[in-house]
């Protein structure tokens, strides 16, 4: 019998792609959306609201796994108290409804936004390179703390429940097979390497990241923890070492960085996980 996996916003970027990494493992999987969802790839759908945690409690009744993707995605989406409100007390209802329906098994998705680099007013220079779980995690924008405050409670529920285990992954810029064509936004980006370092110029493809919260939910473990996911490289096409001389030339660095290697560290995934990032 296979088991059933939860997934809230099945129907955004990323969810689609956890949709279709599931199925094609013949996992049963139970869509959960803000709206309905007409072009659903799944039967098994329903739609509310994350705040409300009677529905949450209901709808994920009788399944294995939850994987948690509903958020506001960027504090550009909402109003900061919107962001807080539903990503924090969104991912502590999942969190909570998952523990009181016996489910032992959440990923959740957290953010590189968590660092602060990305979206904060007054980035903060890293402390050493490349960043991993370890690494402070200092965002002063409603996005990136919401993340922190989601992990903050992924501590707290796996406390309450023993057994149970959540995963909180905090995946970077997520991209698709279309981002990859010379006129695309992402290749834009990639090609000026000017414009910042939003996200340590750091990306995962999301083929890559649904196979990491997949392999976060089969994991044979208990407690919380923490996982950085991204590619083996950058987006830019600067190769790495430049472009930490040109923007952090005095920060501290763990290793060198060969061509074009990424400044985030996912070797925590790959070693506990299996995450192998190709795309």
């Amino acid at each position: 019998m296979s088991k059933k996996i939860a997934v809230t916003g099945a129907q955004g970027r990323l969810g689609r792609f956890v949709l279709d990494d599931l199925q094609a493992r013949a996992y049963e999987v139970r869509a959960l959306t803000k709206e309905w969802w007409e072009e659903c790839p799944v039967d098994d759908q329903a739609a509310g609201d994350i705040l409300d945690y009677d529905w949450l409690r209901e709808v994920l009744a009788g399944c294995d796994g939850v994987i948690h993707l509903a958020a506001i995605p960027s504090p550009k989406r909402g109003s900061d108290s919107a962001v807080i409100e539903i990503n924090v007390v969104g991912t502590y209802n999942v969190l909570l409804a998952a523990g009181e329906n016996g489910i032992n098994r959440v990923a959740s998705a957290s953010s590189d936004c968590t660092f602060g680099f990305t979206f904060s007013r007054y980035p903060p220079q890293p402390v050493y390179l490349p960043v991993d779980e370890e690494h402070p995690t200092h965002p002063d924008d409603s996005y990136g703390l919401s993340k922190v405050l989601g992990e903050r409670a992924a501590d707290a529920v796996t406390q309450r429940f023993p057994g149970m285990y959540a995963a909180s992954m905090r995946i970077s810029h997520v991209v698709g097979p279309d981002d990859y064509e010379p006129d695309s936004e992402f290749c834009k980006w990639r090609s000026n390497p000017e414009r910042g370092p939003a996200n340590l110029w750091s990306y995962v493809d999301g083929r890559d990241a649904s196979q990491a919260f997949r392999l976060a939910i089969e994991a044979d473990r208990s407690g919380h923890e923490i996982f950085c996911i991204a590619s083996k490289k950058t987006r830019s096409s600067i190769p790495t070492q430049e472009l930490i001389g040109m923007f952090y030339p005095q920060v501290a660095l763990k290793r060198e960085f060969p061509g074009y290697e990424s400044l985030e560290n996912s070797e925590k995934a790959t070693r506990i996980l299996g995450y192998a990032p190709k795309y």
